[in-house]
């Protein structure tokens, strides 16, 4: 479907001489180029880990998100700079009959597609999924504001202020263009969290909430841990301190604990990579950052 989009963006851009038409169909195919890696993606980490990239290939899944924003960005600059470029220069002449009909039948098609992927991922709750129908929904908004403002264009030339025409195709640019700042970031700043390695607050506190349980349940002397996200796989490191006569002693019983802690933290399987280690000294441990002060 996006590639109907982006044929027939770039076709009819050309053919009917309006910017914001060819801007969509750039927009298209610049997101044909982020599904293909996307799906390469999704290929990858389904293997989990290589002898190469032996904690799994989920940075790839920021990664391509971070490169879906920058085009997206790119794209953002590339409408305002024109439309300013045109209302600068007098406007734009434009075949605004076929732009309709184009604005018509892309505006239905997008919003249906966006809608039903947005469904589907009800059930299948996929990081890529949802990260990648936001472009279905950027090129939804795209459609429907060529629609409003060639409909309106067309209708001008009934009126005395037929002059009006030639500027509506840079307006529409610089409209489209603010549009989808937000969007953008959106899908951006994620990404660069995720590369930077800050950790989430949410999946931080999650796992102090369970860890706080199990310190009480066990007696535990003391916990740290340690998380990161990576597309939607969740890194939860965990080193747990025992007093040195603990009575539990059995490897086979810590792993008994590791099991019902893992479980504890909930999530798929291949959604998590997680690391749980038992000691007496702190010399084994990660730094405790919400005792120590440090941000």
């Amino acid at each position: 479907m996006m590639g109907v989009v982006a044929v027939g963006g770039l076709v009819m851009g050309i053919w009917s001489h309006s910017q914001a038409i060819l801007l969509d169909g750039i927009f298209s195919l610049v997101a044909i180029v982020i599904k293909l890696l996307m799906m390469f993606t999704a290929m990858l980490t389904k293997q989990e880990s290589s002898r190469r990239f032996q904690f799994g290939y989920w940075q790839c899944e920021s990664f391509v998100m971070l490169m879906e924003g920058v085009f997206t960005l790119f794209i953002v600059a590339y409408a305002l700079s024109v439309g300013i470029w045109g209302l600068l220069h007098g406007g734009r002449e434009v075949e605004f009959g076929l732009a309709v009909y184009y604005a018509i039948f892309f505006t239905i098609g997008d919003w249906s597609f966006y809608a039903y992927v947005h469904q589907a991922n009800k059930k299948v709750k996929s990081y890529l999924v949802h990260y990648d129908n936001l472009s279905w929904l950027i090129d939804a908004v795209l459609a429907t504001g060529l629609l409003i403002s060639f409909s309106t264009a067309w209708m001008l030339q009934f009126t005395p202020y037929v002059y009006w025409q030639i500027y509506v195709d840079p307006l529409i640019m610089i409209v489209l263009g603010i549009q989808m700042v937000s969007p953008s970031l959106k899908i951006l700043i994620p990404s660069v969290k995720q590369l930077l390695g800050i950790a989430p607050l949410e999946l931080h506190q999650h796992v102090q909430q369970v860890m706080d349980g199990f310190l009480k349940k066990y007696g535990f002397q003391d916990y740290v841990s340690s998380v990161q996200v990576f597309g939607r796989a969740k890194i939860i490191e965990i080193d747990v301190l025992l007093p040195l006569d603990y009575p539990i002693q059995r490897v086979s019983d810590f792993d008994e604990i590791r099991g019902e802690i893992d479980a504890a933290l909930g999530y798929r399987s291949y959604e998590k990579w997680v690391t749980i280690t038992f000691t007496t000294t702190t010399k084994w441990m990660a730094r405790d950052y919400d005792n120590d002060g440090v941000v």
